[in-house]
């Protein structure tokens, strides 16, 4: 058996269960889900089961069969990310590592595992799961978007501009990288409609209220916010934010002649100095996180 740890918002939860997914059906054994960050998380909840997906939520007993049942011990290995506990695997640094299809069957994963060359080879797979559970009520919206030559546009704001320690680290993308995306895209391909999805439509319609062919996408809050991350996987090309979910959005589209842009950096620094790092390695080597026919700008 197989158990990953979720954390974060949906970005991230779809990059752990898709990585999780394809080392479970790498040695066929079942996959299972420790979702206990949510019972105690202010902010995050768990998405996944707005989606297809096949996934079983494991019980603490299945858990402690890896973290042990001591309290102070289990949060002592997390402070020192698992190195002194065999049955789990902590991802040591934010890059691909190489030897994650030799990890055993029995094992318990923690990290955000942020490239596609965990789960490329389950695309197919992936891409049937991660569609909506319940009938989208926005098919005018998205007739429309399959009628156009439809570029997504995500703005990530929020928790970036208002959490000091986010945007110390993530900070957010200017105007100038949005006007040279879209002006990329006009010049590489016809007549694009660009549709903005963002968490601050008050910045977006400030910043781009006068541009033509630009429309906010402002119909999905709360618990249907994950609905805009469909409706962007029907664009036909896209423009991401430093965002797993906007990277998301884009990558569930199997448009082989998709125009994807991205920014050239996600992290704002490019070393951790919090007092708890993700990863072994303070350093944040992005050079998986972008596949390599998306353009960086």
């Amino acid at each position: 058996m197989i158990i990953v740890r979720l954390r974060g918002g949906l970005g991230n939860q779809l990059f752990q269960y898709a990585a999780g997914k394809a080392l479970a059906d790498h040695h066929s054994v079942p996959l299972k889900l420790d979702t206990y960050t949510f019972s105690k998380h202010k902010y995050r909840k768990f998405e996944l089961d707005n989606f297809k997906i096949d996934c079983q939520i494991a019980s603490r007993k299945e858990v402690h069969q890896f973290t042990g049942s001591n309290f102070i011990a289990r949060y002592l290995h997390k402070r020192n990310n698992f190195i002194n506990n065999q049955k789990i695997f902590a991802q040591p640094y934010f890059h691909y590592y190489p030897g994650f299809f030799q990890l055993p069957s029995d094992i318990y994963l923690s990290g955000y595992w942020q490239s596609e060359r965990y789960f490329a080879s389950i695309k197919q797979l992936l891409g049937q799961q991660i569609t909506p559970k319940r009938q989208i009520h926005h098919q005018k919206q998205i007739e429309e978007i399959k009628r156009h030559n439809a570029v997504s546009v995500h703005i990530r704001h929020g928790d970036y501009v208002t959490n000091p320690k986010y945007n110390k680290f993530f900070g957010t993308l200017d105007r100038d990288y949005y006007l040279k995306a879209i002006s990329h895209i006009r010049q590489n391909t016809l007549s694009p409609r660009f549709y903005l999805f963002s968490d601050d439509q008050d910045w977006v319609s400030k910043e781009f209220g006068d541009l033509e062919d630009c429309h906010a996408v402002d119909i999905n809050r709360g618990d249907d916010s994950y609905l805009d991350l469909i409706l962007m996987s029907y664009c036909k090309h896209h423009i991401i934010a430093n965002s797993t979910f906007s990277w998301w959005g884009a990558w569930l589209n199997f448009n082989p002649d998709k125009i994807v842009i991205a920014p050239q950096k996600r992290f704002k620094l490019s070393h951790y100095q919090g007092p708890e790092p993700v990863y072994l390695s303070r350093d944040y080597d992005e050079k998986d996180y972008i596949p390599v026919n998306w353009i960086k700008l």
